[in-house]
């Protein structure tokens, strides 16, 4: 059996391919997703601590095969426990955690990803991506790189396709879910604040600024719908994030 590899992204993925040769269904998502997406290195380039990835409730035991057959040991406490969402494995070689999403991505803000695995071959498309990052409650500078990884090096469409962030899709998601609007508007704010302090040719730096404008317009514009209403009226009087670090 071959030893998971040292680099990080060439283990994510061999974890993928694997995964496809035997039926499953596995996606990237996080930093090394974005990493994938990337077109200058030198910029997104960062520290990764784990490999996230998400998957299907009903393939359960055959990513678990997947991962016994690439080297993992199943963290069974934690997988008993909330193996109907996610699991969990690690390797000693190169004291490596996994995370698996089953379906959902549930963490600060919580959404179904069970049709979102079969446009991209290694990530969920952008659209997710991008989402992930702006769904954050306490975002930080590496979360912040990533988002503007993401609007620098694609397109903004309507769409989900290569290089290309579904707008549609994104202010679709927000307009049913208040908590999640107000948790992107916020972010997409803190972003265009601290665009002057990267590294960017003038010319990036306004493409960035002008698409995260163009997703600020888009979520202003989009009709809400009658739950996102009925939560809007209730506003910041009630918690509408739920931090990972409070889970």
């Amino acid at each position: 059996m071959e030893q998971p590899k040292a680099d990080m992204m060439e283990e994510a993925i061999r974890i993928v391919d694997a995964a496809s040769e035997n039926g499953v269904s596995l996606r990237l998502l996080g930093g090394l997703a974005t990493r994938l997406h990337c077109e200058i290195v030198e910029f997104c380039e960062r520290d990764y601590s784990d490999i996230d990835l998400v998957g299907l409730s009903k393939e359960k035991q055959e990513i678990i095969t997947v991962f016994k057959d690439l080297g993992y040991t199943p963290d069974e406490r934690f997988n008993a426990l909330h193996g109907h969402k996610r699991l969990l494995f690690e390797e000693q070689v190169n004291n490596r955690h996994i995370d698996v999403f089953l379906d959902h991505f549930d963490m600060d803000h919580d959404w179904d990803l069970s049709t979102r695995l079969t446009t991209e071959k290694y990530t969920l498309p952008l659209s997710d991506l991008l989402l992930m990052k702006l769904q954050i409650c306490k975002i930080n500078e590496k979360d912040v790189r990533d988002i503007i990884t993401m609007l620098k090096d694609s397109t903004l469409g309507e769409e989900d396709a290569a290089a290309i962030i579904n707008v549609e899709y994104i202010a679709e998601k927000c307009s049913d879910d208040w908590g999640l609007y107000e948790s992107v508007l916020e972010n997409v704010k803190t972003v265009v604040s601290l665009l002057d302090q990267y590294s960017l040719e003038s010319e990036e730096k306004a493409i960035v600024k002008n698409r995260l404008k163009e997703l600020m317009k888009r979520l202003l514009n989009h009709e809400k719908t009658a739950k996102w209403m009925l939560r809007s009226a209730v506003g910041t009087h009630m918690k509408w994030c739920e931090s990972v670090e409070e889970q």
